[in-house]
């Protein structure tokens, strides 16, 4: 049997289901997910890679510190009276901004169309939370409605996808790599809860919220690329090279843990048939 043969054999596509799910217990907002670079999840998950290296066998194995400003984003959350007068309570996606309440903290919610300088006019937003509506694809990226809002003394933004990515359904949230200050605060709503806010805001120029929410950029931490090595029998100072990231949005399934499991689970089929490379 070639050794081709022999890796299709022993290749355990259960394996790689099974760590890329493994990869989801940690993380830095227990409803959410998220595991950012330099986040307290980000590095237990790391260190969990790395045993899993260790267990699979990989004859070379070294951490490589990096620093990077790591986000904590724990949770976003608001909630209001709706249309038929009852309490509800709806999660928000985040950016990577600065933005933390004692607990859950009273603000006005006002609507400024794509968040341009033309939608401000005549709108005092000092201190209150702009929701815009955003096309990061055919139009611009997030932190420019954020800016902008920001120059205007909003308390943050909370912007509602539109269009363009990740459009999968109308009570998904949305997020993105943000370009701005993090001084800019950026907050995500689903379509859904962002038309009952706009049908309440019908006739009114804003409405009650209560907002409770915890975003925090540490610059300036440490985390590490974790690297796992076969070397190889005539060339060991030649690499091929496999790379993925283990930090992530929300749980991270299929960005990235998908691409880490298969990364370690063709290692570990490799060791078990024997293979080393030229």
């Amino acid at each position: 049997m070639d050794m081709q043969e022999k890796y299709r054999q022993q290749l355990d596509i259960s394996y790689s289901y099974h760590l890329a799910k493994r990869m989801e217990k940690h993380r830095t907002n227990e409803e959410l997910g998220y595991r950012t670079a330099g986040s307290k999840a980000e590095l237990a998950t790391g260190e969990m890679l790395e045993q899993e290296m260790h267990t699979i066998g990989f004859p070379i194995i070294h951490k490589d510190a990096i620093t990077v400003d790591a986000w904590e984003f724990e949770r976003a959350k608001m909630t209001f009276l709706n249309e038929k007068g009852e309490e509800e309570t709806i999660q928000l996606g985040a950016y990577q901004t600065n933005f933390v309440t004692d607990g859950p903290e009273c603000y006005s919610v006002v609507y400024a169309g794509r968040g341009t300088l033309q939608d401000y006019e005549g709108m005092d937003v000092t201190g209150k939370l702009v929701l815009v509506d955003i096309n990061q694809r055919d139009e611009w990226w997030i932190n420019y409605p954020v800016y902008q809002a920001h120059l205007k003394g909003a308390a943050a933004v909370i912007a509602a996808q539109t269009g363009g990515y990740g459009e999968v359904d109308e009570r998904a949230l949305n997020a993105q790599d943000i370009a701005g200050p993090s001084n800019a605060p950026a907050f995500s709503i689903a379509r859904h809860d962002a038309d009952q806010l706009k049908k309440m805001l019908q006739g009114r120029s804003e409405v009650k919220v209560l907002f409770d929410a915890s975003t925090k950029v540490i610059p300036a931490q440490t985390t590490y690329n974790i690297v796992g090595e076969i070397p190889g029998k005539t060339h060991p100072e030649r690499r091929i090279m496999l790379s993925a990231h283990y930090d992530s949005y929300f749980d991270g399934f299929q960005d990235d843990n998908t691409a880490i499991s298969m990364m370690l689970s063709m290692g570990k089929t490799l060791l078990e048939i024997g293979y080393q490379p030229e």
